[in-house]
């Protein structure tokens, strides 16, 4: 094969030719009995191309198919710790709420039931104070209409209202503890009647 024949195959393919396609060259014209300025060159250059980008093939779809695993595998990898930031996000404000939720739930009727008994000891002491100051024992029903018997019986009446509702709403949901609560409103409810039904 002519030097310029093997310039055109090492232009076409944009490398230099090895030692040993060079061999497989000098071999194939010897085997095949083709001269050097034979235009069957032409043909085995062509073969050849083809022979040598089958070659590569593998190798340059190995190569992309290593860089497309290499950005999927980082995409997956922004995408799962954007999901997780994401997530602690949803899981600390949801905690938040749940914390807030469960907290009025419990604290603002036991807060109810504390401002009651703290209003009712009051009254006690405020009745105490009548009997030990007029001199002679004053009826019970006394404790009742003072101003914090008065707005003791409101809260009691609001507290039940509000663990009613409460309640209620446990029920149609399908909660558990919606009994208890009903028994605790419809107490804070009679309570909180009857002591307004004295005071007035």
């Amino acid at each position: 094969m002519k030097a310029d024949k093997i310039k055109r195959l090492e232009t076409l393919l944009e490398r230099k030719l090895s030692v040993e396609e060079k061999e497989r060259l000098r071999r194939i014209g010897r085997i095949m009995g083709i001269g050097d300025n034979d235009t069957l060159w032409d043909v085995v250059s062509a073969l050849e191309y083809q022979r040598a980008y089958y070659e590569e093939l593998p190798q340059k779809i190995a190569g992309a198919s290593t860089d497309i695993l290499r950005e999927i595998s980082e995409a997956a990898k922004a995408e799962a710790q954007r999901a997780q930031g994401q997530l602690a996000e949803n899981v600390a404000d949801l905690a938040r709420k749940l914390s807030l939720r469960v907290n009025m739930e419990t604290l603002l009727p036991m807060g109810v039931v504390a401002l009651v008994c703290l209003l009712g000891y009051g009254s006690l002491l405020l009745w105490a104070g009548f009997c030990l100051g007029s001199g002679r024992l004053q009826d019970m029903a006394l404790i009742l209409r003072v101003p914090s018997g008065l707005l003791a019986g409101g809260l009691a009446l609001a507290g039940g209202l509000f663990l009613g509702v409460y309640a209620g709403r446990e029920f149609a949901t399908g909660g558990d503890g919606w009994r208890k609560r009903m028994i605790v409103a419809l107490a804070m409810l009679i309570v909180g009647g009857a002591a307004l039904s004295l005071a007035v």
